[in-house]
C-alpha cells in the first residue's frame, strides 16, 4: 500500500527505506575446539550436485513476472502523482475542506478531519492498482495463497496504522508551515527524530501488528547461528522467525531495529527452503549489515538526502501555490487542502532521486555479500542460494541495466552469482576487504 500520506510521504518518498532488506550468502565452517563460538573459514569441500547448482533455470514465467513487477512500479509512481492532481483540478481537495471546517471550529483538529478524509480518497482512487500488484499478481504466479480476506486484512490495518501516526503529524507540519517562513528546515530537523523512533518501534509495535515473531525454535540451528555472530564479532544477539508464510512463499531474511529493538529476522519461508549450509550463508550476509553499521549509516544517508529534498521541495510548493493556488481554491501556503500539491512534489522527487537511493542501497549490499563470504569463505552454498532465491521469487536473475540501476535496492542476482563464484582473495593470500577477525 502506497504511503499517501504528508510526512508520511515525505519522510517516506524523502528518505531510503532501511538499507538491511534483502537476502544474502554466507556458510559455516567447523569450529575451532581451542576458541569454542569461533568460526574457521573453509572452502566449500562438496563437489556441486542437482540441489547445489549455480545457473538459474530461466523461464518466461519468471520474465513475465518481473516485467510486470517492473511496469507497476513505474505505473504507481506516475499514477499515484496523477491522483493527486486530479484532487486538486477538480475542486475535491477545497471541498473536503469546507467540509471539515465546517463541523470542526478549531483549525488543528479540522486540518486532522481533512487529512483523513484525503487519506480515504487516495486510498479508494489507488486500490485497483493495489489489489492488482498486491494481490492478483502474486496469485497469478504462485507466490502466495493468502486468501482475500486475509490481504484485505492485512491492507486495512496498515492503512489504519498509517492514519493514526500521519493524522497528528500532518496537523502539526501545517502549524509549522503557516508559522515559519523556511518551513523546511524545520521539518527536515523534525523528521531525524522520527526516522529514529520508527526504526526503533517498528519491530517492537508495528510489525507485531501483521506476523507473529519469536525466537528461533531450532535449538542446533540458533546455537550455530550464535557462534557464527560470535565470529562476526556480534555478542548477545537476538535471532526471530516469522511466520511470513501466510502472506507469501517467497523468501528473506533482514537485519532491523537499534538499540533493544535491534534483531535478525528470518522467515519461516527460508528456513523451509534454504539446507543448513545456505540458511548460515544468508545470516553471513545479514551479519554483514550489523557488524558494518549499515543501519546507521543509512540513517546518515538519509538525512543528508532529506535535507536537500526538503529545500527543493519548499520552493516547489510555493511556485506551484503563486502559479495554481486560486484556481484550486487554495488561502495560504499552510491551507489544509495545499496537502495534495505537497504530496505531489514530495512524490516527484522522490521518483527521480530513486536512482540515487538503489544505488546506495546496491552498493551497502555488496558489501554484506563481500563480508558474508569473508566471513565463511562458503562460494558455492551463496550461489547455490542465490539460485534458490531467483527460481522461488520468479525473479529476471539478469534484468536491463537501465532497470536495475533506476529500481533495484540488490545487485541482480545473476550478477551476484557471478561475483560470489569468482571472489576468493584468501586463496591468492591477499587481505579481506571488510571481515577482520
Amino acid at each position: 500500500m502506497k504511503k499517501v500520506f504528508l510526512l508520511g510521504a515525505i519522510v517516506v518518498a524523502l528518505t531510503m527505506p532501511q538499507p538491511a532488506r534483502g537476502s544474502g550468502v554466507g556458510s559455516r565452517g567447523p569450529e575451532n575446539p581451542s576458541a569454542p563460538g569461533i568460526i574457521t573459514p573453509t572452502p566449500d569441500s562438496r563437489p556441486p550436485t542437482p540441489a547445489r547448482r549455480f545457473d538459474v533455470h530461466v523461464t518466461p514465467e519468471m520474465i513475465r513476472h518481473s516485467r510486470i513487477d517492473e511496469t507497476l512500479y513505474f505505473t504507481d509512481s506516475v499514477y499515484g502523482i496523477a491522483i493527486l492532481l486530479l484532487i486538486l483540478a477538480t475542486g475535491w481537495s477545497a471541498r473536503m475542506r469546507d467540509f471539515a471546517q465546517r463541523w470542526v471550529r478549531w483549525p488543528f483538529v479540522a486540518a486532522m478531519l481533512y487529512f483523513v478524509l484525503l487519506s480515504m480518497v487516495i486510498t479508494a482512487l489507488t486500490f485497483p492498482l493495489d489489489f492488482y500488484g498486491g494481490f492478483i499478481v502474486p496469485h497469478q504466479f504462485d507466490l502466495t495463497d493468502q486468501s482475500f480476506a486475509g490481504w484485505l486484512g492485512d491492507f486495512g490495518k496498515g492503512l489504519g496504522v498509517n492514519v493514526v501516526i500521519f493524522t497528528p503529524l500532518a496537523a502539526i507540519a501545517l502549524v509549522i508551515i503557516r508559522r515559519i517562513r523556511r518551513w523546511w528546515i524545520v521539518l527536515w530537523i523534525g523528521t531525524i527524530p522520527l526516522i529514529l523512533l520508527g526504526v526503533l518501534a517498528t519491530p517492537l509495535v508495528i510489525d507485531p501488528l501483521f506476523n507473529d515473531f519469536r525466537p528461533l525454535r531450532d535449538a542446533s540451528l540458533r546455537q550455530a547461528l550464535l557462534d557464527e555472530a560470535s565470529s562476526a564479532g556480534i555478542e548477545q544477539s537476538r535471532v526471530f522467525e516469522v511466520d511470513k508464510s501466510k502472506q507469501t512463499k517467497e523468501m528473506n531474511a533482514y537485519v532491523t531495529g537499534i538499540g533493544p529493538s535491534a534483531r535478525i529476522v528470518l522467515w519461516d519461508t527460508i528456513l523451509a527452503k534454504l539446507d543448513r549450509d545456505e540458511i548460515l550463508s544468508v545470516m553471513g550476509h545479514e551479519m554483514g549489515h550489523y557488524v558494518l553499521k549499515h543501519l546507521w549509516q543509512g540513517i546518515a544517508f538519509s538525512v543528508v538526502i532529506t535535507f536537500i529534498g526538503f529545500f527543493i521541495a519548499q520552493r516547489l510548493f510555493e511556485w506551484g501555490l503563486a502559479r495554481w493556488g486560486v484556481r484550486w481554491r487554495m488561502g495560504d501556503r499552510a491551507d489544509p487542502a495545499a496537502l495534495p500539491w505537497l504530496l505531489a512534489v514530495s512524490s516527484l522527487l522522490a521518483f527521480l532521486l530513486s536512482p540515487v537511493y538503489s544505488g546506495y542501497s546496491r552498493h551497502i549490499e555488496h558489501q554484506a555479500d563481500v563480508f558474508g563470504l569473508e566471513l565463511t569463505h562458503k562460494n558455492e552454498a551463496m550461489a547455490s542460494s542465490f539460485v534458490k532465491f531467483a527460481e522461488d521469487s520468479k525473479e529476471d536473475p539478469r534484468p536491463p541495466r537501465f532497470i536495475e540501476w533506476w529500481y533495484y535496492s540488490h545487485p541482480s542476482l545473476g550478477r551476484r552469482i557471478d561475483f560470489v563464484l569468482a571472489y576468493k582473495p584468501w586463496e591468492k593470500g591477499e587481505p579481506n576487504q571488510l571481515w577482520h577477525p
